[in-house]
């Protein structure tokens, strides 16, 4: 007959055991799937400066174009045009070009750091699930051993 007051206690201990590899497992998945969506955020962040920096340099290569188009239109017209006005016009043209090439940079930048903000975001998250998990672990665990004490107590 005492075999059978060992049962529910068993059941218990048994029961806190299951749930702590439970939690523990949910605790890993969610960790890992955080860390991939870091992993894919960072990639997105390196493309992002791949591509700023390909659009700015295809930007100054117009740029370039289109200061030999106004190099043609003013030798065209007669005018000098390595100097005066003409010159003037090509120099704001390229140094607003750069500007222009720049600011498509710094947007790529930004746009790549949102990015890896976000990529930080999802590691904390990786390490928070293992931090909740084995809390979760603990107090299934514990609250085995409070079930299994309570069925021991109780049949006394």
């Amino acid at each position: 007959m005492c075999w059978m007051a060992a049962i529910p206690v068993a059941i218990s201990l048994v029961g806190g055991m299951m749930g702590a590899q439970n939690a523990k497992q949910q605790g890993a998945f969610q960790s890992a799937m955080a860390e991939q969506n870091a992993a894919y955020k960072e990639a997105a962040a390196q493309d992002a400066e791949k591509r700023g920096g390909v659009e700015a340099d295809r930007y100054r290569r117009q740029v370039g174009q289109l200061i030999g188009t106004q190099r043609t239109g003013f030798a065209a017209n007669g005018i000098d045009v390595n100097s005066g006005t003409a010159a003037e016009i090509q120099d704001d043209t390229a140094a607003f070009g750069e500007f222009d090439a720049l600011t498509i940079a710094n947007n790529a930048a930004r746009e790549a750091w949102g990015y890896r903000v976000g990529a930080d975001n999802d590691r904390m998250n990786a390490r928070m699930a293992q931090s909740n998990a084995k809390g979760a672990a603990a107090g299934s665990i514990l609250g085995g051993v409070g079930g299994a004490f309570s069925s021991f107590a109780g049949g006394r």
